[in-house]
């Protein structure tokens, strides 16, 4: 099966993340890295999830949990950045990365909400 680019984005993004929490300070790695993977998992596999489905008032259910857990990711990366636990640079690609995968999913959601 092909992948959709937004599930593909996604998974890279997910990647990112995992490798970019191990270097988190000791402290912030079970509270705020782990909150962080959760996000960007949760978004993954909702989308994961609506790909699959072949209701469209399921796929609807599963894109809006998506975009909240997209945006809840959004607050952590820049609370990650601000705690100086992400660099600039990361911060950078997360936040351009997040961004994508919005824009992405707005059009999906548009899409299937018949808007």
């Amino acid at each position: 099966m092909r992948e959709t680019k937004i599930y593909t984005d996604c998974y890279q993004t997910t990647i990112q993340v995992f490798h970019r929490t191990k270097s988190f300070s000791k402290p912030m790695r079970p509270t705020l890295g782990r909150r962080l993977e959760e996000a960007i998992l949760n978004c993954l596999i909702n989308i994961r999830k609506a790909s699959v489905v072949k209701s469209q008032s399921t796929r609807l259910k599963n894109l809006l949990a998506a975009d909240e857990s997209l945006d809840e990711f959004r607050t952590l990366i820049q609370l990650s950045s601000e705690l100086r636990e992400l660099n600039m640079a990361g911060f950078s690609e997360l936040s351009k990365q997040s961004k994508e995968i919005g824009r992405e999913l707005g059009g999906w959601i548009k899409h299937e909400s018949g808007h």
